[in-house]
């Protein structure tokens, strides 16, 4: 009979901080061994996802250390399998001792992939890196084990790349630009082991990589209003008008994601401006860290509710989450657009080309540092124009 694991928390053995361990179960012929990972949850039956083995956020966890811990977590599920596996392989009956010793045995940086990688995520918690990293570097790991689940240095060849990339194009149907990060990031962990002297060379100095240019999508003015049309009107169900309503207002400041979902009444600023009061965004954009001003439009004022100082001004969904319901709402506005939250900056640059605000101020309050990266925008809108043009040798 083929060995089984299961990892699971141990409500048995509660500890003196009232958390109960996590365990690995290893089943060889009917019988059983435990091995502690080490980790512990509050209360299984609410913080504890059996499906997914993961540990669900809980008061006074930390979000950085929780994602390391579940990730170290799987990856204790990931090579209890692989052990399992290669006993098969290889015909030879697995023994507890047997499972115990390699089970327990630490990966070395300096041969092997993952534990380097692994090390690296800890040097950015260290380091307080933002969520959104380290967060992008698990992902890259999980993706990457879910191919190999093993994986050293020296396997990492130009064969095993192209393959690497063929696997996403088949069989996980990534777009190119998907593959270019996932590729990206096995770079950097190389360029990382060159540093430290791990390794002498990037394979990818072999295989550069190169990002396909991709469509902005972006909503017309009159798209645009179409959609605060639809919100104003009440039609729309409670989930879909929460999330039209945050996506508006980016639509009318240009902000990212992150800067929305952060945004707390203290950052909207009432000031006097020529004996009229006027609003202010003001705050430190997420990616960039540099501060920015945006006047806030009446348009963007009627999306905004009354809160206190520190309470967030839009219940933000995740992006995932909120990229679904805004497909719901362009088939309900009969757009037919791919729109994901990030047309909203794409959709406030270029209508504010259009309107007329001049190039140089666009680029201030999208927070670029190079007006070559407006200008795209500019393009976008000359290309416009030339098609409407191009109706006139209809007549």
């Amino acid at each position: 009979m083929k060995p089984t694991i299961k990892i699971y928390p141990r409500t048995d053995l509660q500890k003196t901080d009232r958390r109960y361990p996590i365990y690995l179960r290893l089943t060889i012929n009917r019988k059983r061994k435990y091995f502690s990972l080490n980790y512990a949850v509050p209360e299984p039956a609410i913080y504890w996802n059996p499906e997914t083995r993961q540990i669900k956020r809980y008061p006074g966890s930390y979000p950085v250390i929780l994602a390391q811990e579940n990730i170290e977590i799987e990856n204790c599920y990931n090579k209890a399998i692989g052990i399992i596996h290669k006993s098969i392989l290889s015909g030879q009956p697995l023994t507890f001792d047997e499972f115990e010793r390699k089970f327990r045995q630490k990966e070395d940086i300096k041969t092997s992939f993952y534990a380097f990688a692994s090390m690296e995520v800890t040097f950015l918690v260290q380091k307080k890196a933002s969520k959104e990293t380290i967060r992008g570097y698990n992902s890259y790991i999980s993706k990457l084990k879910k191919y190999r689940q093993t994986l050293s240095f020296s396997d990492i060849t130009l064969n095993f790349i192209k393959e690497y990339h063929s696997y996403m194009i088949n069989d996980l149907s990534n777009m190119e630009n998907t593959c270019h990060k996932s590729l990206s990031f096995i770079r950097t962990i190389l360029n990382r082991a060159i540093d430290q002297g791990i390794i002498d060379e990037n394979i990818f100095d072999m295989y550069p990589l190169k990002k396909v240019p991709w469509k902005r999508e972006f909503l017309t003015i009159e798209e645009l209003k179409q959609l605060d049309e639809l919100f104003h009107t009440g039609s729309l169900k409670k989930y879909q008008a929460n999330v039209l309503r945050y996506f508006l207002f980016s639509c009318y400041t240009g902000l990212r994601y992150q800067d929305v979902k952060d945004l707390k009444f203290r950052d909207l600023k009432r000031e006097q401006n020529n004996c009229k009061e006027e609003m202010f965004v003001r705050s430190d954009m997420h990616k960039t860290k540099d501060p920015v001003s945006i006047p806030v439009t009446q348009r963007a004022k009627l999306l905004i509710r009354e809160g206190f100082e520190n309470q967030k001004v839009f219940r933000v969904n995740s992006n995932q989450v909120t990229n679904r319901y805004l497909k719901e709402i362009a088939e309900k506005a009969k757009i037919n657009k791919r729109i994901t939250f990030h047309c909203s900056r794409h959709t406030f640059a270029t209508a504010s080309i259009s309107l007329g605000i001049p190039i140089e101020v666009v680029s201030k309050l999208l927070g670029h540092k190079d007006l070559k990266t407006t200008m795209i925008y500019s393009k976008i809108v000359d290309d416009l124009k030339i098609h409407y043009m191009s109706r006139f040798d209809k007549i």
